[in-house]
């Protein structure tokens, strides 16, 4: 049973960042906090809220996939003119501190982070069953360090908010203490979340689980440099025994395979919610409206032709990798009556990853999840963290095995450090395209690496001085004076 999340009833003061659409639904006069959190329902709902804003086109319904279309990897495409112009200014690099994405994503991170905090705050007192409450309490902080851990990436150090506070002028930390803060709350989920849900009430499969606070932590590691430590928690999830790769790779996108044995953690989404296609509270899903060929009728609207991909990043596939036919759409293509015809188009292709066709999707309201860790994440996780650890021929297994599922065979046990460290990079550019993965993965690989790929596209309006993070939108700064804009912006 998919985890259907419910938008909970909360006072409007706990919610930084909330949406008019919200507040219009909290019946204030009859419902607030602390007389909501009486049963075990009510704080099942309240743990839901908290992972209903992964849903939010400020996270994985838009901002989070389309950072590919800024990392190169395909072109904004879509009507032209003013449509999705804040992704064509990140794109090129060209943004200000008032640009629409820059403002989506930050404003993303912290109504997730209050409402984890609300359930941190009330339901330890709650007179409930305890071991549900324990497990409630380490899905919200494993949701806390998923939002911070991704408005880390992308802005760097952030105010740090470790319980419900009034406080609206909280300084931005360091990283460092950004990352321990991220770290603290995943070492302390993985020790309570469950290894699986076998889908009974208020069990569903869907929820955080042992394995994905895990691989969190994992590629926090990664992504601060601590190898050693990141491929012990990725060795963890490996130790578990119940994730392996889809014999398939397209069974990663397919709706009837959801949450399968490659899924370490997605977020979950449901067709036919009720909500305006637009709202917040909206629980289906965008990437198959908005990524299918413009006005090629693959689904109920249409589709929105964003993500026209590069023949830069066409021409990355090795001859006989598989994955090409899942995730581009090519001439001659067909999918159910539907011929691909490359004038769909500016680059002759289109992002296929995400297809379902008018019978599974009405307009923006698939109810495909999204996926956030693959099993084949971890395994590149590990022969990551090893090579940079210099010990390349213990990453080769790793490589090989999400390889070989994709038709590789090749064997790279003879690669030296460096000759690894660009296969990897290449390996997770092909194997997580169009999951909002690539941009993270290039800065993580450093500035100079950075600049020099940027560039390479011709982007050449990328700095390594300042493009590596976003800037904190200027609306915020005006409102907190506390907090300091990232450099050069």
């Amino acid at each position: 049973m998919k985890l259907k999340y419910i938008l909970t009833i909360f006072l409007a003061s706990t919610l930084m960042g909330c949406g008019d659409e919200f507040l219009e639904l909290t019946p204030s006069n009859s419902i607030n906090s602390d007389n909501f959190f009486q049963t075990e329902a009510d704080a099942v709902a309240a743990v839901n809220g908290a992972y209903q804003v992964l849903q939010w086109p400020n996270n994985y319904n838009l901002r989070v996939w389309a950072l590919d279309i800024v990392a190169g990897n395909a072109e904004v495409g879509a009507g032209g003119g003013d449509d999705g112009v804040e992704t064509k200014q990140l794109s090129n690099f060209i943004f200000a501190t008032d640009n629409p994405g820059v403002e989506d994503l930050w404003r993303g991170i912290w109504t997730g982070v209050a409402r984890a905090n609300l359930v941190m705050d009330k339901v330890p007192d709650m007179n409930i069953d305890e071991t549900l409450k324990s497990r409630l309490i380490a899905e919200a902080k494993f949701l806390r360090a998923l939002y911070y851990f991704n408005g880390a990436r992308v802005y760097g150090g952030l105010p740090l908010l470790p319980k419900l506070s009034d406080d609206l002028y909280v300084e931005r930390a360091s990283v460092e203490d950004t990352y321990a803060f991220v770290i603290s709350d995943l070492n302390a989920a993985k020790d309570v979340l469950p290894v699986s849900y076998d889908g009974t009430v208020n069990n569903e499969v869907g929820r955080a689980t042992k394995g994905a606070a895990l691989a969190l932590m994992a590629k926090a590691h990664l992504t601060i440099g601590e190898y050693a430590e990141a491929e012990a928690a990725a060795k963890q999830v490996e130790a578990l025994g119940v994730y392996d790769l889809n014999f398939d790779y397209s069974q990663n996108f397919d709706p009837n395979n959801e949450n399968g044995i490659e899924s370490v953690f997605e977020v979950q989404y449901s067709a036919g919610a009720g909500f305006g296609a637009f709202d917040k509270p909206h629980q289906g899903a965008w990437v198959t409206e908005f990524t299918n060929p413009r006005g090629s009728g693959l689904s109920a609207w249409g589709g929105f032709g964003w993500g026209h991909v590069t023949q830069e990043f066409v021409d990355a596939y090795e001859p006989g990798d598989q994955r090409l036919q899942y995730t581009v759409w090519q001439s001659g293509d067909t999918y159910d009556a539907f011929t691909y015809d490359p004038s769909f188009s500016t680059t002759g292709y289109n992002i296929k990853k995400w297809v379902q066709g008018s019978g599974s999707a009405t307009g923006v309201d698939s109810d495909l999840n999204f996926p956030v860790i693959r099993y084949a994440d971890v395994l590149l996780m590990i022969a990551e963290a090893l090579n940079e650890q210099g010990k390349p021929g213990e990453a080769a297994p790793y490589i090989e095995k999400v390889r070989n599922r994709a038709g590789l065979t090749d064997d790279l046990s003879g690669y030296s450090q460096s000759e690894m460290r660009d296969a990897i990079l290449h390996e997770r550019r092909i194997e997580f395209a169009f999951e909002g993965q690539w941009w993270f993965d290039v800065l993580r690989a450093g500035p100079d690496y950075s600049e020099s790929f940027f560039h390479g596209l011709g982007k050449t309006n990328f700095d390594k001085t300042k493009h590596i993070l976003f800037p904190i939108p200027q609306t915020d700064l005006d409102l907190n004076p506390n907090l300091e804009q990232n450099p050069n912006f």
